[in-house]
């Protein structure tokens, strides 16, 4: 008998000892982020946070510039190296899928933290009816109009048209109102804000694109007209959507379409005197609707659940309204929209109401060559080189040819 309780405690003695082994094994997290500086330091302090309550993690932090991402990160994932956690473009997430080079997250989110996003928001970061990524920011869009000569913002595409022009009337030298024509991914977004108002769409339920439908096309000649008809905005082919708060600092339009950093690129304030302003839903089409874009976490084919654990935490309720709030983003979680730390502010007010109406951004399948092909389409109707049903029906059969159709 006295034989069996030495084995039985001594297999006790080494299952103890195994475990403390595995519960000390180190384990090591690397995590790819772009970003500037400010950014960069929220980053490392979670991390920071998350080795001093995890003692055997060891999280190397690999910083990239926006510029080369996405190079990057294609070349590890061809290579079979992506790092195991990732900051990416939402766009990203369908070529990464079919690369194989992430995993979906659905085994590992529960109803709580699905809940913790709006439906619109975490179908941004979906693929094939599948999460592959969790949201980590998103921006909508509103006007910015100049307080000083518009009492009370455009409500309607008809009222823009109103607007536009007599702005531009009573100030010479003026634009009433500027759009984005470049060669640059704001190019999209910008005209799928008008598509979606019209009630167009990109991809149909099937992933067949349907851009040039009637609405589709409604939605482009609106978009053309305001140049080519109705004269009052600059020339959109020599700007990207982050070089009109620029043209509205310095009076040469009095109203554009951005994202919350537009204020950073105006540099002042909404009640300073040179040019004072505020933000208002963008003009209602058909429909009040405006894109939403995102920024995603995705975890690489091979990551372990510590590397979940490590993601769960840093997307906190906690930590990621601490992380909106500071760095100055709109609030991912839901219900800190409703905060007053976040409604307090009229400016920022606008972009929180505008995400119950917000539509998620499309996911061709690569979105750089998607981006091309939609770019030369605008810009041939803003030139008149095409009109917008040829435009767009040129654009559709590029995206069936290049095979870049979302699959279901």
């Amino acid at each position: 008998m006295k034989k069996y309780l030495l084995i039985g405690l001594l297999l006790v003695i080494l299952a103890g000892m195994s475990f403390s082994v595995f519960a000390q094994e180190k384990i090591s997290i690397r995590h790819m982020e772009p970003g500037d500086d400010k950014k960069l330091g929220y980053v490392h302090e979670f991390a920071n946070k998350y080795m001093e309550a995890n003692p055997n993690v060891e999280i190397e932090i690999i910083e990239v510039g926006w510029g080369n991402i996405y190079q990057k990160m294609m070349s590890m994932a061809q290579a079979d190296n992506l790092p195991d956690l990732v900051y990416v473009g939402s766009r990203w997430i369908p070529v990464l899928v079919e690369m194989k080079a992430i995993k979906p997250l659905d085994q590992y989110m529960n109803q709580d933290k699905k809940d913790d996003y709006t439906k619109s928001l975490l179908a941004t970061a979906q693929y094939k009816n599948r999460q592959y990524g969790l949201p980590r920011a998103f921006s909508t869009k509103t006007l910015f109009y100049r307080t000083d000569l518009i009492a009370e913002p455009p409500q309607t595409w008809e009222e823009l048209i109103e607007v536009s022009k007599r702005i531009q009337q009573e100030n010479p030298g003026m634009y009433g109102f500027g759009i984005a024509g470049a060669k640059h991914v704001s190019t999209t977004s910008q005209f799928f804000n008008y598509l979606f108002q019209a009630g167009g769409e990109v991809f149909d339920k099937n992933g067949e694109p349907v851009i040039n439908s009637e609405a589709g096309v409604k939605a482009l000649k609106y978009y053309v007209d305001l140049y080519r008809k109705h004269k009052f905005v600059p020339n959109p082919v020599e700007y990207n959507r982050e070089e009109l708060p620029t043209l509205f600092a310095t009076g040469k339009i009095a109203m554009f379409i951005c994202g919350p950093w537009g204020k950073s690129i105006i540099g002042r304030s909404p009640d300073n005197k040179e040019t004072p302003y505020q933000t208002a839903l963008i003009p209602k089409g058909d429909y009040r609707k405006s894109i939403l874009v995102s920024d995603s976490y995705v975890l690489s084919k091979s990551a372990s659940e510590q590397v979940w654990d490590y993601l769960d935490f840093i997307t906190s309720y906690e930590n990621q309204t601490y992380y909106d709030y500071e760095y100055g983003s709109v609030p991912v979680m839901k219900d800190a929209a409703d905060t007053e730390q976040f409604q307090k502010d009229d400016f920022f007010k606008t972009f929180i109401d505008t995400i119950k109406t917000g539509e998620a951004q499309p996911l061709p399948i690569v979105w750089e060559t998607f981006q091309d092909i939609m770019t030369d389409a605008i810009q041939s109707a803003l030139m008149g080189d095409k009109t917008p049903q040829e435009a767009l029906d040129i654009a559709v059969i590029k995206i069936k040819d290049e095979g870049i159709a979302p699959t279901r």
